[in-house]
């Protein structure tokens, strides 16, 4: 061995960019939960209303 330390700056941008992509899959499937929430909501009530 001769002491150096590897060159691994292309793993960490590759696991940065990784981490992002999950931070934001997941954030984006909590907005469309939410829309379809309040979908849903919006059904329950008219069907409320109709009875």
């Amino acid at each position: 061995m001769d002491g150096t330390t590897p060159d691994t700056v292309a793993y960490l941008y590759l696991g940065l960019t990784v981490v992002a992509i999950i931070a934001i899959s997941f954030i984006g499937s909590i907005v469309l939960r939410y829309r379809n929430l309040q979908k849903d909501l919006q059904v329950m009530e008219q069907l409320r209303d109709e009875k």
